[in-house]
């Protein structure tokens, strides 16, 4: 059976037990809201050292909640932490009690399903999708603990500066593998109590994800929209990759989201971005002058958020079957809508943070087989094959950070393909160019579907 990992000292945990408790308490009376709003709350005024022990207490709570309530049947928040911690100091077969009871569950989902700590529907959706034989890596590496990674504020400072600067204030940092911004933060340190910080010289953002605005690769001074903006990360990314030049807006439904964007945008020192309140499947005449006219479009669609879940672990627990088609549909009209701002010989980029065909290479390719306009540009052709070959698709087409079967390494110590032995998140992308004539009006695009999901009701990207 799979380990169970805290990753701190059951006297570290001691200190800090209350708090932690009352966070997984209060996430499961709320329904599994997501937990950086839990974590928001509960750590104000918090030391940074428990702060860190509360977050990685809580995440393993709520990641692991069917496996502790199967281990000791009940609902009892505490006795579930005192079995977590049970679990997690156990030597290998001192769990065997328990294994057995697991092992002694005929249906095979429900017995990954409580192995892994997720539900049944959803290891059956993992299933399809990966192959039996891929699906324990693929559960196993859905339960990993996250790297701390930030991308570097290229406007204001370089890699090495930056990495030297917070090595000055006792926080190590290393360059990641594959993005060239990319700094992982090692040990216990808060980066955010830094002078680095507070001068906006990095962002806090997973490397998979500077990937995908490395992949929108905007030429120098150009146009780029950002359609689905969000809370502005790629945003502040491809802000960075121009220089300060061109322009970059950004889209989102959410004011919200942007009025965020807006504050990081300050702080960065971004200049060149314009942030935009707008419903791009009904945007009246809010876009009528940038349709045809951008020579980048990123549509970086709501998804389950399977690909970040290490950081999200209550998505498992809040998404629901009917959530995962109606998603996909909302993929290919967003999709749809965002290639009506594409300038001729432009690119439009689309991209999810998670690892399922269903919301990635299925999207995309119906995409490109219903719009002859526009024609397929490689991941490797964008970046080359040397930075593609760990973290796309093995004929080199698409982006995609977790690749299962074939690709999966044959033992649990082995490097994941990914870059190492947690890697990036689980991202897919992949660039279309605009070859044909100009596409249609946005505002000639049928009436919002009342399957698209509000952005507050499905996994958001972190």
């Amino acid at each position: 059976m799979p380990s169970v990992v805290v990753g701190f000292a059951e006297h570290e945990v001691a200190r800090v037990r209350a708090i932690a408790l009352s966070g997984f308490e209060e996430a499961r009376a709320r329904q599994w809201p997501f937990l950086s709003d839990v974590l928001e709350r509960l750590l104000r005024g918090v030391a940074v050292d428990d702060g860190a022990v509360i977050a990685a207490v809580l995440h393993a709570l709520v990641k692991y909640d069917r496996l502790l309530g199967f281990a000791i049947g009940s609902e009892d928040a505490a006795a579930r932490l005192d079995a977590l911690l049970a679990m997690a100091r156990a030597a290998p077969g001192e769990r065997s009690e328990l294994d057995a009871r697991i092992e002694a569950i005929d249906r095979p989902a429900t017995r990954r399903g409580v192995a892994f700590s997720f539900p049944d529907w959803l290891v059956e959706l993992v299933e399809q999708d990966v192959g039996q034989g891929a699906l324990e890596p693929a559960l196993a590496r859905m339960n990993e603990v996250a790297p701390r990674v930030a991308r570097v504020n290229s406007l204001k400072s370089t890699r090495e500066a930056c990495i030297a600067a917070l090595g000055a204030e006792g926080v190590t940092a290393r360059p990641t593998a594959h993005a060239v911004r990319g700094m992982t933060l090692d040990g216990r340190s808060s980066a955010f109590r830094t002078q680095a910080f507070a001068r906006g010289d990095f962002e806090v953002q997973d490397e998979a994800s500077q990937m995908v605005s490395e992949l929108v690769a905007p030429p120098p001074g150009s146009f780029v929209i950002d359609a689905c903006a969000g809370a502005g990360g790629k945003t502040l990314g491809l802000a960075g990759l121009l220089g300060g030049r061109g322009r970059v807006v950004a889209l989102d439904v959410a004011p919200s989201k942007l009025e965020e964007l807006r504050r990081r945008a300050r702080r960065a020192g971004a200049s060149n971005i314009r942030a935009i309140d707008v419903d791009l499947l009904a945007p009246g005449e809010a876009l009528k002058a940038f349709e045809g006219a951008a020579v980048r479009v990123l549509v970086d669609a709501p998804c389950t958020g399977l690909g970040a879940i290490r950081r999200n672990p209550e998505v498992r627990w809040r998404l629901v079957p009917a959530q995962v088609a109606s998603l996909g549909e909302a993929q290919r009209r967003l999709l749809r809508a965002a290639s009506s701002l594409v300038a001729p010989k432009g690119r439009l980029v689309y991209a999810t943070c998670s690892f399922l065909r269903r919301e990635g290479e299925e999207v995309f390719e119906s995409f490109l087989t219903d719009d002859a306009r526009f024609g397929l540009v490689t991941a490797r052709d964008v970046l080359g094959r040397s930075r593609t070959e760990a973290i796309a698709t093995a004929d080199g087409r698409y982006l995609r950070t977790w690749r299962f079967g074939s690709a999966e390494p044959s033992s649990e110590s082995a490097v994941h393909p990914d870059g190492g032995t947690t890697g990036m998140d689980g991202f897919f992308a992949g660039v279309a160019r605009l070859v044909g004539s100009r596409p249609e009006r946005a505002s000639d695009l049928p009436d919002r579907a009342s399957v698209l999901p509000r952005r507050g009701e499905t996994p958001e990207r972190p």
